[in-house]
């Protein structure tokens, strides 16, 4: 019994609705959430649940002792090669992460893991498609995380069976493999599906926050500086966390017509793929330069932690705001991400004058396609648009009779 209780370990690893939740640490495993949420009951629950988890999930092979061959192998020697090397650091260690849980998923026979599967089974097999789509079906009702691991493995196929890349080539020299005959198994393969919701509509991207939450959230941080300015920059400028925690004095440029605030999206800056970064610009509507002149003069970054410093990294800022939105009474689901699509909507309600046509909001909120548009547009009622339309057609004939 005492070797059983070395071989795992409960922790708790953060809080949901005020209530602590533990997780089942076990070595070579992927952590296990209970449903405890106390320590005594979380400790009794992974007793039951240690066994189970041992004899379903296979341990992950070393990677000193990979098999020759394997799909572990492949996966080596695609994280080492140069076309992997492009990516931007936290592309690359989550996608070390979802090749880890893939070749850490239990094969079909249950004996080893998909890691050490041969590799010519994965490029010749006919029933190589089916065993990626099991690898998805491991993710449940998460599409999302069924895509991404999806597309770890289409990414090491498509470099590994690149006819024009040299490593590539000395890559299937070294696992005898040819192109001839051998497929990408995730070619034919269609992208996981998102759920469908109560409403039986299938649910996409992230809850928004209607114009009525965003005004609670507005009443409730009345008393707060702080908040109250987080919440309407997020509103105004529709910033990712990333860039709202940089939004500085600095951006703020004079053009011959006014003053804006551009800034540099961090989300795909600087990466090899993409042939230019993104970049946000911003007018300075009245309400926009109101709120950055309540901000300190001696204070260079519009928003700052409870010590007076910048904030350092998203997740600090997030923390904060999920216990700001949480304290206002605003249901879960929602996010700082979710006022990207109110920021959307506040552009669209109060300054609809000023978006002469679509690349105005991409231009606004920083998106590169018509595509992220769409998707944060989806939702703004369109009874809403058509009220914009009438004042505005109000005040042409108001123009008109006063001519």
């Amino acid at each position: 019994m005492s070797r059983q209780k070395q071989a795992y370990r409960v922790k708790q690893t953060g809080y949901r609705n005020d209530l602590p939740y533990f997780d089942l640490l076990v070595p070579d495993r992927k952590a296990r959430r209970l449903s405890a949420t106390d320590k005594a009951a979380a400790i009794a629950e992974a007793a039951k649940l240690f066994p189970k988890i041992v004899a379903e999930r296979p341990v992950v092979p070393n990677p000193r002792h990979v098999k020759e061959g394997t799909l572990r192998a492949a996966f080596n020697a695609y994280l080492a090669s140069k076309a992997f090397d492009l990516y931007k650091p936290l592309t690359k260690s989550q996608r070390q992460s979802q090749i880890n849980i893939v070749c850490a998923l239990p094969a079909a026979n249950g004996k080893r893991t998909v890691g050490d599967v041969e590799l010519t089974h994965w490029l010749t097999h006919p029933d190589a498609p089916d065993a990626v789509r099991r690898v998805m079906a491991s993710c449940g009702s998460k599409a999302a995380q069924a895509n991404h691991l999806r597309k770890a493995l289409d990414q090491m196929f498509v470099w590994l069976l690149d006819p024009d890349k040299a490593e590539a080539a000395e890559a299937r020299l070294t696992f005898r493999i040819s192109r001839k005959g051998t497929t990408n198994p995730c070619r034919d393969v269609a992208k996981a599906k998102p759920m469908r919701g109560s409403n039986g509509r299938i649910k996409r991207g992230y809850t928004p926050f209607t114009s009525g939450q965003v005004d609670d959230w507005l009443t409730n941080a009345k008393d707060d500086p702080a908040e109250h300015r987080v919440v309407r920059l997020l509103q105004m400028t529709g910033a990712r966390l990333s860039d709202l925690l940089r939004l500085n004095r600095g951006m703020i440029k004079q053009t011959p017509d006014g003053k804006v605030l551009t800034y540099v999206c961090e989300k795909g800056k600087g990466s090899a793929f993409r042939s230019t970064d993104s970049v946000a610009v911003v007018p300075m509507v009245p309400e926009l330069e109101a709120l950055i002149a309540e901000v300190p003069a001696e204070q260079f970054c519009f928003i700052v932690s409870e010590f007076g410093r910048p904030f350092s990294c998203t997740e600090g800022l997030g923390n904060r705001i999920r216990k700001w939105r949480r304290a206002a009474g605003l249901p879960e689901g929602l996010s700082a991400h979710s006022m990207r699509k109110a920021a959307t909507h506040w552009w669209l309600r109060h300054h609809r004058d000023l978006i002469a046509n679509n690349f105005s909001l991409k231009t606004i909120c920083g998106w590169a396609t018509d595509k992220e548009l769409e998707r944060y547009t989806a939702d703004f009622a369109r009874e809403e648009e058509a009220r914009g339309m009438l004042i505005k057609l109000a005040d042409r004939r108001k123009a008109r009779a006063a001519q």
